[in-house]
């Protein structure tokens, strides 16, 4: 962790029986191991709480995928053309009247309804079994 080999620690603890003293030398080392262990707990917390948020975070990823997954792109655009009326419940497209600058309904000269005169007699054939 901090790259201390053997010799380092053999020095200072030399150091500190010197400089602490033989008597109190258990107590600094109860003290410092205190310490370490605090310092460990708050890393460990630390680490933990970073690995939720990862965890979250991934979650909320493999939630969007899927459901990026399961929701068909054209589902969305048909869902949109029934919502404004252009498409029928069978999924074929409306026929909408053309209209020309002025908003009123053009009707194409193919589709228009030939005009029968007056005096010609309308005949109906019924439909053929």
């Amino acid at each position: 962790m901090f790259d201390i080999g053997w010799s380092e620690l053999l020095v200072i603890g030399i150091v500190a029986l010197v400089v602490i003293g033989p008597k109190d030398l258990p107590q600094a080392f109860r003290i410092v191991g205190q310490w370490v262990s605090k310092a460990r707990g708050l890393a460990r917390e630390f680490q933990t709480h970073v690995d939720d948020l990862m965890r979250e975070a991934d979650v909320q990823d493999m939630k969007r995928e899927f459901r990026d997954m399961t929701r068909v792109p054209e589902f969305e655009e048909i869902e949109a053309d029934l919502m404004r009326g252009d498409l029928t419940p069978e999924g074929k497209p409306v026929a909408k009247p053309a209209t020309d600058a002025s908003g009123e309904k053009k009707v194409p000269p193919a589709a228009a309804s030939p005009t029968v005169p007056a005096s010609e007699p309308t005949v109906m054939i019924p439909p053929a079994p």
